[in-house]
């Protein structure tokens, strides 16, 4: 069975600091015995890295210049729709705190202040929606 997951969890270098925060070597070795792993990261689809961080503020997602990253996260998003359904991936993995990949929790602005929203990312959300069964990587090392 194959199933999506966000590339940074795997080591590539394609977060917003242009840094990777891979799982440790014995989840990745338990989730290779299980799926075949499909990496994938939905905003390096569509943006350079590294890059400033963006947060949800409202339903756009902005930059920390104020910039409106709204469209570029949508592009990562439906790209990745677009490969799980090529693929007949049912299953995604999920980077927590990520404005795409947050499965349980995002980074958004409220109020003026940042916080960890109790809500998935634009990505999760949008494979959620397909039908796509998302996994946490909390999930995962707890």
């Amino acid at each position: 069975m194959k199933a999506m997951i966000s590339e940074c969890m795997l080591g590539r270098a394609c977060r917003y600091d242009g840094k990777s925060k891979p799982l440790p070597d014995e989840v990745i070795n338990r989730l290779k015995e299980k799926y075949e792993l499909i990496p994938f990261c939905p905003e390096a689809f569509s943006l350079p890295t590294p890059r400033p961080p963006a947060r949800f503020i409202g339903d756009k997602i902005i930059d920390i210049n104020g910039v409106d990253k709204t469209d570029a996260f949508f592009k990562g998003a439906n790209e990745a729709l677009r490969i799980c359904k090529e693929l007949n991936i049912k299953i995604f993995i999920g980077k927590e705190k990520s404005p795409s990949c947050g499965v349980k929790k995002t980074s958004a602005y409220v109020n003026g202040c940042e916080c960890k929203c109790d809500a998935p990312g634009l990505t999760s959300r949008i494979l959620k929606e397909e039908g796509i069964e998302l996994i946490s990587e909390w999930d995962l090392i707890s």
